[in-house]
């Protein structure tokens, strides 16, 4: 699984793992199948609206910042440690 770019997904191709044992997801590419919603029915984002609606599936929320904090809302981002999305309140 290949969190971010490409290189580890080519490296696996390289050292001869077949596509269909390699997944990334940031990037699409020709071959390896992405996991990061490009393949998703439309009906799932339905689905998981109405379970957020119904209170089934919580999203934790970090902190929420004014857009004119996009800095600070970055500069916790970039800690890794935060549990939780960051939200900018546009």
């Amino acid at each position: 699984m290949d969190l971010h770019g490409t290189d580890t997904a080519q490296a696996a191709r390289e050292l001869g793992v077949p596509d269909e044992r390699i997944t990334t997801i940031a990037a699409q590419i020709d071959g390896i199948t992405p996991a990061n919603g490009a393949n998703t029915p439309h009906s799932a984002l339905e689905e998981i609206a109405g379970l957020v609606a119904a209170g089934r599936l919580r999203v934790p929320i970090a902190a929420t910042f004014p857009v004119d904090q996009i800095h600070a809302a970055v500069g916790l981002r970039s800690g890794r440690h935060t549990q939780g999305k960051i939200v900018i309140d546009l």
